[in-house]
């Protein structure tokens, strides 16, 4: 099986706090694509897969790399993508991008692989109803999008990889009605802000916080949102209500959740607003870089009992004495 693009998320290395990510573009049919580079292990071509009975049926089947049996996602049937291509151009023989979030590999088929752009992610707009390859994009398309980026004469829909392999796989995993207040903390009174360009992801933390009794969850779809609601606190002096605490993921489109953070703990008025990152690229380098912003707590997803537990714990002033926490178990 050869490898294309070999240990594609070690040659870079991106600064906490600069608001920029990598792009990595890719086609399905006459549509571009994207994907953030970090979420992203490596490119090969494909392989013979074993069907497995039960799988859903957008996977293809199961290959072994390495030692590892990993499911490969048709990515375009997954959603609902015209596969057709232009005219006088040929069906290629396709890539697999192979994912890894909280420790679990997926690989998603594409038609070819393009290049790699790194821009600010003020570039990346959040997603609107757009035209795509020549009609209009499905709601399955737009659905398991972040944002898009104009390139030229080009769109570049982001996929939410991580939403795919969610609601794919995991999908028992995530779904949690509500959690118990083991603390007696009166959740209904405290400010709690959610940044998180998933519309899946956001719809499950979203239930789960005020299921559990989060009657003040403010949402938002990405850190830039995130961050005019703390600044109209900030700017409202002694008559705004104050924020008890910050949850937001990393990657969004206009400002990413590690900018967030810096721009939260860098202001004299709310450098004392707890931030919990809450993402499923809470790897070693990337934990380093949330410290470097002063986020206070770290937790990979789809961890969303423990991330109730967590903001119950910082809400009441009893957070956690470790900043990151790996399981639920931490």
């Amino acid at each position: 099986m050869a490898q294309t693009t070999p240990n594609i998320t070690g040659d870079i290395l991106l600064d906490a706090g600069t608001n920029e990510l990598e792009v990595l573009v890719f086609r399905l049919g006459s549509g571009h694509f994207g994907v953030n580079v970090a979420k992203v292990r490596e490119v090969i071509r494909p392989s013979k897969t074993v069907h497995a009975p039960g799988q859903h049926a957008s996977v293809i089947g199961m290959f072994n790399i390495r030692g590892s049996v990993i499911p490969v996602v048709d990515l375009a049937m997954h959603l609902g993508v015209d596969k057709r291509w232009g005219e006088g151009e040929n069906a290629p023989e396709g890539r697999v991008i192979i994912t890894e979030f909280n420790g679990i590999r997926t690989g998603f088929m594409v038609d070819t692989v393009d290049q790699i752009h790194r821009m600010s992610w003020q570039r990346v707009r959040p997603t609107p109803s757009v035209n795509f390859g020549g009609k209009h994009a499905s709601a399955d398309t737009l659905a398991s999008t972040t944002g898009v980026i104009e390139m030229g004469d080009k769109l570049i829909l982001m996929v939410d990889f991580e939403s795919v392999a969610d609601a794919i796989l995991i999908e028992k995993r995530l779904h949690v009605d509500s959690v118990p207040n083991e603390l007696g903390v009166d959740r209904a009174s405290k400010r709690v802000i959610l940044a998180e360009d998933s519309p899946f992801m956001r719809g499950l933390i979203t239930k789960v916080f005020r299921n559990s009794g989060y009657a003040k969850l403010e949402v938002y779809p990405d850190g830039e949102a995130a961050w005019n609601a703390v600044k109209a606190t900030i700017d409202g002096g002694d008559t705004a209500t104050p924020i008890d605490a910050v949850i937001s993921d990393i990657e969004m489109p206009r400002m990413d959740g590690l900018h967030l953070s810096s721009r939260i703990k860098g202001n004299a008025v709310t450098k004392g607003v707890p931030v919990v990152l809450f993402s499923s690229l809470v790897s070693d380098d990337n934990r380093k870089k949330g410290e470097q912003v002063g986020a206070d707590v770290q937790i990979p997803k789809p961890e969303l009992a423990e991330m109730v537990r967590l903001v119950d714990q910082i809400v009441s002033g009893r957070a956690p004495a470790t900043r990151t926490v790996t399981s639920a178990a931490a």
